[in-house]
């Protein structure tokens, strides 16, 4: 026997009210993992880990976490990073990691250096960017916290991505002027 939590969940609906009433609405449910915090745990023991307490989101000095909703799964309340719309600035001017300093349990890892964390890695789709398809732009290139390094720009000035080097803090996706942006955040998965 399925509990109502369960059916909806899995049947990947809600029932909702709008101006035309009542009805169905359908959740799109991501591809992708979510893009978690600095210093999160591999994707399951952060989830057993994190009590979805908020303190991170409030810690957060640039609005970059939110609480998933139950649209983005079943990890509701649990911090994640919606680089498109809110990118996470590493605390670009503070000392520490806000997020990590906040999280009262270890969810969150403090990280070394900086150039340490691994969020993800940015994907660049040739096929819609503008600089590989003949029109000059380096919009993800100077929005990079480490240019030179995480993102290269070759002959013709292209943006190839280091993945090894890159943090995937999405600053790159939210600078990106293409729409839908040409840059894809993979998030990290183990």
């Amino acid at each position: 026997m399925f509990t109502r939590r369960q059916f909806l969940i899995g049947a990947g609906m809600v029932i909702g009210t709008g101006a035309s009433g009542a009805g169905l609405i359908t959740l799109k449910r991501a591809s992708l993992p979510q893009l978690r915090p600095p210093g999160a745990l591999p994707p399951q023991e952060f989830l057993a880990a994190c009590i979805r307490c908020g303190q991170c989101v409030e810690a957060c000095p640039y609005d970059a976490l939110h609480p998933a909703t139950l649209a983005q799964g079943v990890a509701v309340g649990a911090p994640v990073v919606a680089p498109r719309e809110s990118p996470c600035k590493l605390c670009q001017g503070y000392d520490e990691l806000k997020c990590i300093i906040a999280c009262p349990t270890p969810a969150l890892q403090p990280v070394a250096e900086w150039r340490d964390i691994r969020m993800g890695a940015a994907v660049i789709h040739h096929d819609t960017c503008l600089a590989w398809q003949g029109t000059p732009c380096r919009a993800c290139w100077h929005a990079c916290p480490f240019p030179n390094e995480a993102i290269e720009l070759d002959e013709r000035g292209r943006a190839i991505l280091i993945a090894e080097k890159c943090v995937g803090c999405g600053m790159c996706d939210h600078a990106c002027i293409t729409e839908p942006s040409s840059i894809t955040i993979i998030p990290r998965s183990v």
